[in-house]
């Protein structure tokens, strides 16, 4: 704003005196270009994830019907296809809707290429809700049912942009589908993460629909002209209880049916679209926006006090302007003027900064198994947001010498020497360091707790063994996703990769190790016996043995448990105590679940607790199925005990894997890898608190080393009167020290509680260590001590040497 009150002659001088000190000049862009950069690029992150719509038409108008369970509401709460239709049929609110189910991963054969990518199954009216439209052919209508439409992504590179490729085939897990239609390039689909290859109809697999008892599809409807989504839920709740009763599978009795009768519908904003990474990274992004905004603020604290010692210098010159008739909002201009032109240029420098950072952040995130397709590229709201962000950094350190040069009297300050000019500006200078000292204090301590939790998840005792361990996630070879018997083609594949030289033992597990999410279910000990929530698993025989766990009771899952045995279960210790406290549970029966096939569940072994899906998760109770009596699950993990070093048999096991011709692997990794992967967000959350705490700390040593540069320059007087009265330079030397040991001990005295007060935001970030942690406080203080010392070392040591003579003269 002032930039541009400003005339081209008060832009000129300012460009002049940037140039004649460009030392100066190169810092005060380099500290903007890191601060605004790194703000911009934390916000780049935050604009894709959290507030960027969907690019489909209106996406504000778009919502996504949920039925919730009052027992379970953190359940995303997906719907049935007889339940989209009845709604649609039902409810005038909206003008159309669709069903949905993406993420997974398919076999896809696209021009004579196979490869693993991302595929959205939906109903007739998805692209007409959305209101995207085809940039080459036509997009799915109700009436397909074995065609495609394929992605922008996918024409350039899988047909390399050909216009004729409407009419030809792609083939999803080996089933052939006409493309009829190819997307525009900026729409990926509902899920924001990753670009789905292809979008299909609902049922293109061919075989029968369980048009009722399926209840996982997202449905999203848009709101009609006029209609509020307050207006829409309470009409939803009129007609619910009728859409339930119309749509309850024969299949529901008893208390899976009471279950189905409890769920209540919601109406939630769907604007957004899905996100695996958004419920993650929301609360770490928000964090991570108070630090960098925290160094932006040390930054603007070392630039008003730059800018002030400028100033000072240049007293004399506006105490000559202002007696020959220059009004002093003119001086408040021209010293804004300066300061925004240094903020706009280091935004500039900044925005350059940003654009590479904020990729760099979301794939340092990222651990699919598809390529990451969300673009953090800047937009309109990221722009908007550097421009502010620029113009309120350039006022923040420019409006403190602007405002204490308008203050000054010209008179007294024409009479005054060059050496007493600015002399009263010290004060006002060390109460800016020491709330810079303060901020690095915070930073600091936020560094060492992260890295301190970090290192805790990476150490923790999580009930198995980490070494010598190789996974590889199991994905059906095209054709191939059914296995006619199955428990002997495990077998088999068990006694193959067992026969690899160097392989100790081999079993499977579902979902963990390792995952980062743990699915829970109410596990009963019989009708009106205990209730637990317990995370669930399906594992092979033997696999507690392969994972270096403990059978405490009872024994493991053998070959034996298939699915023509009667269905038995392995409890963890601390399911046992909440169920069966001080009683024996082998052989006791439990239900787990609503699935009928999941109750009366014989109990067989109990095993020591383990952390077997999210690290962070202490003494889970858990129930774990047996993975050969559940023939839904083929695409399991492998989980390999080695004897040497197990990335030396990877490529070995893989062969061996895909020679028996069902299954080939998606991603083999050692376990201390899937650990690695799991921990992504905590490493890089610590890896850039511990950056921005460095940033910090050196700000604020340049901050103090300017500061008492300042001061010892300018008390040069004073310290030639105390030595020509005896001080000596020892006293001299711990006169400076103690005034820096007073700076950093005010800022210390001003943090501990805004750390304190604002610990709740990140205590449930931490593990193993609480915010108010003396060791992380003892340490954070200790270096920000250290470092200050140094900082002050220099100029106190300079003025110890003054010649008494030499001072005394120079007044």
């Amino acid at each position: 704003m002032w930039t541009i009150m400003a005339g081209p002659a008060d832009i000129r001088y300012a460009v002049r005196l940037l140039i004649k000190t460009p030392a100066v000049t190169l810092v005060a862009l380099l500290s903007l270009a890191l601060g605004i950069g790194a703000n911009t690029a934390i916000f780049c992150v935050i604009n894709a994830l959290l507030l960027r719509s969907l690019p489909v038409h209106d996406p504000q108008r778009l919502v996504k019907i949920a039925a919730l369970d009052s027992d379970h509401p953190e359940q995303s709460g997906e719907l049935s296809l007889a339940m989209l239709h009845e709604i649609q049929e039902r409810a005038p609110a909206f003008s159309s809707s669709f069903a949905w189910l993406g993420g997974g991963v398919s076999n896809i054969d696209a021009n004579g290429v196979r490869y693993p990518g991302s595929i959205d199954t939906v109903s007739g009216d998805y692209f007409v809700t959305l209101g995207v439209r085809a940039v080459l052919g036509r997009m799915l209508t109700r009436e397909d049912t074995q065609a495609a439409v394929i992605s922008y992504g996918c024409w350039q590179h899988r047909y390399a942009g050909d216009p004729n490729v409407i009419g030809k085939i792609i083939r999803v897990d080996d089933r052939p589908l006409t493309i009829v239609g190819v997307a525009p390039e900026d729409f990926a689909g509902l899920i924001i993460d990753i670009a789905a290859e292809a979008t299909v109809p609902i049922g293109y697999r061919g075989h029968e629909l369980k048009y009722r008892e399926n209840l996982w599809y997202d449905v999203i409807a848009r709101l009609k002209p006029g209609v509020s989504i307050e207006q829409a839920r309470a009409q939803m709740r009129v007609l619910w209880l009728g859409v339930l009763k119309s749509t309850v599978p024969d299949s529901f009795q008893g208390a899976r049916r009471s279950t189905f009768f409890k769920l209540r519908s919601d109406l939630q904003p769907a604007a957004r679209g899905n996100s695996y990474m958004r419920s993650r990274l929301e609360k770490p992004l928000e964090i991570l926006m108070a630090l960098v905004g925290a160094v932006l603020l040390i930054a603007c604290v070392n630039l008003a006090n730059l800018l002030l010692a400028r100033a000072a210098t240049r007293q004399h010159e506006f105490a000559m302007r202002v007696a020959l008739g220059a009004p002093r909002w003119q001086l408040i201009r021209m010293l804004l003027t300066e300061a925004l032109l240094l903020s706009v240029t280091g935004a500039a420098l900044g925005m350059l900064i940003a654009r590479w950072t904020a990729r760099y952040l979301l794939a340092s995130f990222w651990a699919g198994y598809v390529p990451l397709f969300i673009d953090p590229s800047p937009d309109v709201r990221v722009l908007a947001f550097t421009a502010v962000l620029a113009i309120l950094t350039g006022v923040l350190f420019g409006m403190v010498p602007a405002w204490r040069m308008s203050r000054s009297d010209p008179a007294g300050t024409l009479r005054q020497t060059s050496r007493t000019t600015g002399g009263h500006m010290g004060r006002f200078s060390s109460a800016l360091v020491t709330a810079q000292v303060a901020l690095s204090l915070i930073l600091l301590l936020s560094a060492t707790l992260f890295v301190r939790s970090l290192r805790n998840l990476e150490t923790v005792d999580l009930g198995y063994r980490r070494d010598h361990m190789l996974l590889m996630q199991l994905f059906a070879q095209a054709g191939h996703e059914k296995i006619s018997n199955r428990t002997q083609y495990y077998h088999d594949l068990t006694s193959r990769l067992s026969e690899v030289p160097g392989v100790d033992s081999v079993s499977y597990l579902n979902m963990g190790p390792a995952t980062g999410y743990e699915y829970k279910i109410p596990v009963s000990s019989g009708s009106g016996g205990a209730v637990a929530n317990a995370a669930e698993e399906w594992a092979g025989p033997g696999v507690f043995h392969t994972m270096g766990m403990h059978v405490l009771a009872g024994r493991e899952f053998d070959w034996r448990d298939d699915e023509h045995a009667p269905r038995v279960a392995v409890i963890s210790e601390s399911l046992s105590r909440e169920l069966f406290p001080n009683q024996n549970p082998i052989g006791r029966i439990i239900d787990a679940g609503s699935e009928p096939e999941h109750k009366g569940l014989t109990i067989v072994g109990v095993v020591n607790n383990a952390s077997l899906w999210k690290l962070d998760s202490r003494e889970p109770p858990a129930v774990y199925h047996a993975l050969m009596q559940e023939p839904r699950y083929n695409n399991s993990r492998v989980v390999m005990r080695t004897v040497n070093a197990p990335q030396a048999i990877a490529r070995t096991a893989e062969r061996t894997l895909e020679s028996l011709g069902y299954h080939y692997s998606l991603r083999t990794s050692t376990l201390e890898q899937r650990i690695a992967d799991t921990l992504a967000s905590e490493r890089m959350i610590a890896l850039l608190a511990s950056g921005f705490g460095a940033l910090a700390l050196v700000l604020a040593a340049v901050g103090l080393y300017g500061i008492l540069s300042y001061a010892v320059t300018r008390r040069t007087p004073e310290i030639g009167v105390r030595m020509a009265l005896g001080a000596k330079r020892a006293d001299v030397l711990r006169m400076i020290l103690g005034q820096v040991l007073r700076i950093v001990a005010i800022g210390v005295a001003i943090a501990i509680p805004v750390v304190f007060a604002c610990g709740k935001l990140v205590a449930g970030m931490l593990f193993g260590v609480s915010v108010m942690d003396p060791a992380a406080i003892l340490i954070a203080a200790s270096t920000l001590g250290a470092v200050a010392a140094i900082a002050g070392f220099v100029p106190a040591r300079r003025a110890s040497r003054v010649d008494p003579m030499a001072a005394l003269r120079c007044d």
